[in-house]
């Protein structure tokens, strides 16, 4: 009894790896659903800039930068800085675009600027909103309608604890801190009742020390970048929320076993899935050993999965499932089904 007990278990050893000798595994992009869907009604947006008022200024970047130095970069302030508020706009006009989900235009005209101090701008008239959607044939306008950013910068000596590095009793620190609030609206003229507002905040961080002052603000970051950074920071906030964001994952595949999978493997190594799942879906349909079979499936389903239909995926995921069982594909058609959850539920 226990003999035949060892002899199953080698057996269920050598079936497993016999069953997935030829999977590789690839590294992969693909879309997430974003946090908070838009209205499918809204497909392309006019990007404006109603933040700017005549608080916002446009100092060079040494101009800024010696304000720090000379309060010994011990400062507290806010700074309106009219290219970080522009560099917010285009990073996420980009990156809307990028995603695949919006056709985006930023006109060149874009600051539609306020003869206010008001902290936030006033709703937009809609008779502007249908101006600017009709001018520029979109079906919405995503205004910045609030930008803030504050600058804490600290400069001081702490005890150097790293002796096998700086042979010194301290060390010079420098530490800034950018955090930036920004407000959008949608203004999307075929639901006027229902006006989207997202607001968004968040503080970025550099730090550094040195055992010397020059070589330390040499490599430190200039506050007129870090303000251009929080504005890309702000830009990849809102693109997160609401737009589809590309993101790496593992999957496996078959590129060996055959002469077939290997001519198909170049195709796929040039993003050529729809060529090579032609290729793999005639085979399957003609008489061929069940394992060879179920790894064309299994291919297939990974193709349909890189061209975007799940439904697909799934379908050719349980057609390799129930050709020749394994434990990948089983693995494969969970991970199939948990996205198809995701997007459902978006």
């Amino acid at each position: 009894m226990k003999n035949g007990c060892c002899f199953l278990i080698v057996l269920a050893a050598v079936f497993f790896i016999t069953s997935c000798k030829t999977a590789k595994v690839m590294i992969v992009d693909l879309t997430v659903p974003p946090v908070e869907e838009v209205s499918d009604k809204i497909q392309s947006l006019t990007l404006v800039n109603r933040a700017v008022d005549r608080r916002f200024t446009d100092d060079p970047k040494d101009t800024i930068q010696l304000r720090f130095y000379e309060s010994q970069f011990n400062l507290d302030t806010v700074i309106y800085d009219r290219s970080a508020s522009d560099t917010l706009l285009k990073a996420l006009g980009n990156l809307l675009y990028e995603s695949g989900r919006f056709d985006v235009v930023i006109p060149e005209n874009r600051f539609l600027e306020r003869d206010t101090v008001n902290l936030y701008a006033d709703q937009m008239d809609w008779k502007e909103v249908e101006e600017l959607t009709t001018r520029f044939n979109t079906d919405a306008v995503l205004s910045l309608d609030y930008f803030k950013t504050g600058i804490s910068a600290v400069f001081g000596k702490i005890p150097n604890h790293n002796w096998q590095v700086w042979d010194k009793d301290f060390l010079y620190l420098a530490d800034m801190r950018v955090g930036y609030a920004a407000n959008f609206r949608m203004y999307y003229p075929g639901e006027k009742e229902n006006l989207i507002s997202y607001f968004l905040s968040d503080t970025l961080q550099w730090q550094e020390e040195h055992i010397e002052i020059t070589p330390l603000f040499k490599s430190f970051t200039k506050v007129k970048d870090a303000l251009a950074e929080a504005g890309i920071a702000a830009a990849l906030n809102l693109n997160n929320r609401i737009a589809p964001v590309w993101k790496s994952y593992e999957r496996a595949w078959f590129p060996s076993g055959s002469s077939l999978l290997r001519e198909t493997a170049a195709m796929v190594g040039n993003n050529e899935w729809e060529a090579a799942m032609k290729k793999w879906k005639d085979a399957a349909d003609s008489k061929m050993s069940k394992s060879l079979r179920s790894i064309l499936e299994f291919n297939t389903a990974l193709a349909y999965e890189m061209m975007g239909d799940l439904d697909e995926a799934i379908r050719w995921g349980l057609k390799s499932y129930s050709s020749f069982y394994r434990p990948v594909t089983q693995n494969y058609l969970n991970i199939l089904k948990e996205r198809k959850r995701l997007f459902e539920k978006k």
